[in-house]
């Protein structure tokens, strides 16, 4: 191990000892949750939930386009085939959502799990139950409002999908249209 190395680690330890004794204990809980949010068979309305959904939803589907492309560099310009896009856009809503689960952040139950704010925020996740099914029928609903060649159509123009499927196509991560400031 190089001396430089070495000393980055002990100074990265020493901080976070220091920030350990000086700041507040952390407690994790687990999330405490609404009547909407633990029975309704949809993504609960409060705002943060809706854009964590339909920001799960473009990461997922961003993710799995762009790895399809990558795999076939001769594809950059051509893109896709419809029959392979519409196979990807399906397996995503149908099978990407175990890892998604619940959280409470600052007092607030978000969605946690790849593509958003959450993930990487210390607490206790909740997962399974009723959230990969929600987060299933919010994928397969935007896709078949929006229609996949549309998606794909936005996805080879912008190399994503969270604007166009959340702030464009649904109000779902424009706090105005939920009546928040």
């Amino acid at each position: 191990m190089s001396p430089l190395r070495f000393a980055f680690i002990v100074l990265v330890l020493c901080a976070s000892c220091c920030f350990a004794q000086q700041g507040q204990p952390m407690r994790f809980e687990t999330p405490k949750m609404n009547e909407e949010e633990e029975h309704s068979m949809h993504i609960p309305g409060s705002f943060e939930m809706q854009c964590d959904a339909c920001t799960a939803v473009a990461f997922q589907l961003t993710s799995h386009l762009k790895r399809a492309e990558d795999k076939r560099p001769s594809l950059k310009k051509k893109g896709l085939s419809e029959s392979e896009y519409l196979d990807i856009i399906e397996d995503v809503c149908n099978k990407a959502w175990e890892n998604y689960g619940i959280k409470t952040v600052n007092g607030i139950n978000r969605l946690s799990g790849e593509g958003l704010e959450a993930k990487d925020v210390a607490g206790m996740m909740q997962g399974g139950g009723k959230w990969p099914n929600r987060l299933k029928e919010k994928c397969s609903t935007l896709a078949g409002d929006v229609g996949e060649d549309d998606i794909y159509k936005e996805f080879r123009k912008k190399g994503e999908l969270k604007t166009f499927l959340c702030k464009e196509v649904t109000t779902d991560c424009v706090r105005d249209a939920h009546g928040e400031l």
